[in-house]
Parts: C-alpha cells; structure tokens; sequence
C-alpha cells in the first residue's frame, strides 16, 4: 500500500478537527499503534504552531502532507511560524525529579523524538518543514 495525501489549512484552533480527520483517513486501516504515534505527532505539531508559533489563531498557512508505505508513514509538516527547530534541544524529563518539581507541558516534542525513526527539521524561505518518520511495528 502506497499512497500520498497532502491538504493546506490555517494555523486556528477550529482547524484542528479537520487536520486530524485528514491525517486518519490517510492511515485508514493501518496498525492502531502506527496511528496513535501519528496523532500524537501532528497533534503536538499543530497546535505549537497555533500556540507558540503564532500565538494564536492567524489564516497563516499549514500544509501537512502524509506519505504512506507499507509499514511506514512519513509526515512532512510546513507552517509559516518564525523560525524554530523543536528538535534543537529536546531533553527528557528528569525520572529523579518529583511530579512537583516537573513542571507541566514541554513533553510533546520530546515523544514525538522518543516515537519516531526520524525526525528532521529545515527552513526554506519563510517556512519551516518538519518531517516524522515513523514505522508500525
């Protein structure tokens, strides 16, 4: 099975439904753990750029293109945002540290890392585009 998908959308909150029912429907019928790991991924991707990138809702363009390959998905992901690697500096959370001293948040990128083969980040022109790899099991 092969196949590629790829959909634009603004960078708002109320665009979220419409990202993650194209991104299933790309995956339809593939390893639930495949999709699950997915959803964690553009989830997370999604709502940083809406979030920290624009901070907040703006008609700023995402494209999010899906590549499906046997047991293999690859998600490239574009967005307007300014520049910013989140992958630059990804740290774990620290096991010795009480539930108090963690803090709340700054875990997605850091799954996503744990999740995925690959994941790179480049900027070209005013876009950042983030690819995930990630394989079923």
């Amino acid at each position: 099975m092969r196949s590629q998908r790829t959909r634009g959308f603004h960078a708002r909150r109320e665009q979220w439904p419409d990202v993650l029912t194209f991104v299933e429907s790309a995956v339809q019928g593939m390893d639930e753990r495949l999709v699950t790991k997915l959803r964690l991924a553009i989830e997370e991707l999604f709502l940083n750029t809406v979030t920290h990138g624009h901070g907040g809702d703006t008609d700023a363009p995402v494209e999010v293109e899906v590549h499906v390959e046997e047991d293999r998905v690859v998600l490239i992901y574009v967005d307007a945002a300014p520049p910013f690697d989140p992958f630059a500096a990804v740290e774990g959370p620290d096991p010795a540290a009480s539930l108090e001293a963690r803090g709340v948040g700054h875990l997605g990128v850091f799954l996503i890392t744990a999740l995925a083969a690959r994941c790179d980040y480049t900027r070209s022109g005013d876009r950042n585009r983030i690819t995930v790899e990630l394989r079923g099991a």
